[in-house]
């Protein structure tokens, strides 16, 4: 990954040593520092520029405390099983995403490419809403006053690509080819929407009438 090579990498390690993920970044980032306690990684943060952390720790604490002073940095946590309680953490803490154990080379490179298009774009991963919702777009979670709304997996398709193109009118065919993959039907949108806007707000969901569908934030 080129983009890689421009970026600064602090790896924390837990002694779990994911080994894919160490020799990757290290290949292929422009500086690789590996630590192993969270001391000397708040003593790394505070003296060189950092663009991406990768941990092994899950420390609601010492994330917090970076991100009262870093809001810009790109955070990944690797961990054995990831909890609600930890989806709702990473929405609170503004984490980019967390990585299920044992890491594979594909959902590695998927979640750095999420981190790098935040950090060039200077935007965060957590999308706002009305009443009290809040989406997390990699991690691909919906809150509503820090429960998790629960999506079927067609919904979540739906939401998560409506929230790419917030405030867009997005057409039936567009539509129709990047969730259904060309074997939508009008039932099967209308179907999803009604859900959607049971389980949200009416009003986050527009129909343009022939056209499409779009989500408003304003």
């Amino acid at each position: 990954m080129k983009e890689l090579k421009y970026l600064n990498v602090l790896y924390i390690s837990n002694n779990f040593m994911q080994d894919i993920a160490i020799e990757y970044l290290n290949a292929n980032a422009k500086d690789f520092i590996l630590t192993h306690n969270l001391e000397d990684a708040l003593e790394i943060l505070n003296t060189k520029k950092i663009n991406i952390i990768f941990s092994e720790y899950n420390d609601n604490a010492f994330f917090s405390k970076i991100r009262s002073t870093n809001k810009k940095v790109q955070i990944i946590i690797a961990t054995d099983l990831i909890k609600n309680s930890h989806l709702v953490n990473g929405i609170n803490l503004q984490l980019t995403k967390y990585l299920q154990t044992p890491i594979t080379k594909e959902n590695l490179i998927s979640t750095l490419k999420d981190c790098i298009q935040s950090y060039d774009a200077n935007r965060s991963n957590i999308l706002k809403l009305e009443n009290n919702y809040t989406y997390d777009h990699y991690n691909q979670v919906l809150l509503k006053d820090e429960e998790i709304v629960l999506l079927s997996k067609k919904e979540n398709d739906f939401f998560k690509y409506m929230t790419i193109r917030v405030n867009n009118t997005v057409s039936y065919e567009e539509i129709d080819e990047n969730i259904w993959e060309g074997s939508m039907t009008q039932d099967a949108l209308r179907s999803v929407v009604k859900e959607l806007r049971k389980k949200t707000y009416k009003e986050l969901i527009k129909n343009i009438s022939g056209i499409g569908y779009r989500f408003n934030l304003n």
